[in-house]
């Protein structure tokens, strides 16, 4: 259809600014350029380049409409870019480290509008209860992957809290729990550490605490989600008083 009309346009709010939304006669709806630019806080020349871009690339430009709007009793013609596009456009501007040095704020924004525009511009003009198979086919694709990732997401939620850490995150464990029972014995040449009864009473001690701050039975069953604070734990671990106590009584030092 090459007489694009729109039939509905409104402004978006999203992320502290508005995005221009025109749902058009050909059923698709297309997002304002210059609004998603002004949006993430492009340079003119910035957005100039990103106006041409669109134009000139091979895909995009079959995504891309100027649209006959009117603002304030004036009708002029504005380049609009398929919701299906948008994505697409988003991912092609390249976040550069001289961006992320001169206009961090703009970095961080252009991730924003990557990660989350689409989602907030379809909510606006497709309706709770929206018939599935009226959607174009990019659409019905993209809201396809998102529920695919969704899934994705939940399965390593729940694959990280009921998955055990491996053999070699136990030896990390392990090594955190030996350095820090050798200095609190005051290390492997004093007496405490050469009291075999006593050393042993020391882990016994500390893992003993592990497992009842991670409710499970022994570290080596710490669940992968826990495994950075495991490692942050052990450092850490004080031993009870009356151990305390004996570690110095056998090192021979004076309690005060």
């Amino acid at each position: 259809m090459d007489n694009i009309q729109p039939i509905e346009q409104k402004m978006v709010p999203f992320n502290g600014t508005e995005l221009l939304g025109v749902k058009a006669n050909d059923g698709k709806v297309y997002i304002g350029v210059s609004y998603v630019c002004n949006g993430i806080g492009l340079s003119e020349k910035q957005k100039d380049r990103q106006v041409s871009n669109i134009q000139e690339d091979a895909t995009l430009k079959q995504g891309a409409k100027k649209l006959p709007l009117k603002f304030g009793g004036q009708q002029r013609e504005v380049l609009g870019i398929e919701l299906d596009y948008l994505p697409l456009w988003l991912a092609k501007i390249s976040i550069t480290p001289n961006m992320q040095v001169n206009q961090p704020e703009v970095a961080d924004k252009l991730v924003q509008y990557q990660l989350k525009a689409k989602d907030i511009l379809a909510e606006a003009f497709i309706p709770k209860g929206f018939d599935f198979d009226s959607l174009s086919p990019e659409l019905k694709a993209i809201f396809i992957t998102d529920a695919k990732v969704q899934q994705l997401d939940s399965r390593v939620e729940h694959l990280e809290n009921h998955t055990t850490i491996d053999y070699g995150q136990q030896r990390e464990l392990r090594k955190a729990g030996n350095a820090r029972i050798v200095g609190l014995l005051g290390g492997k040449k004093s007496a405490a550490y050469k009291n075999s009864s006593l050393r042993n009473k020391a882990y016994q001690a500390m893992w003993n605490d592990y497992q009842d701050f991670f409710g499970i039975n022994s570290y080596s069953n710490t669940f992968t989600k826990d495994f950075d604070r495991g490692l942050q734990y052990v450092p850490h671990w004080t031993p009870p008083n009356n151990l305390m106590r004996e570690i110095e009584e056998a090192n021979g030092q004076t309690l005060f």
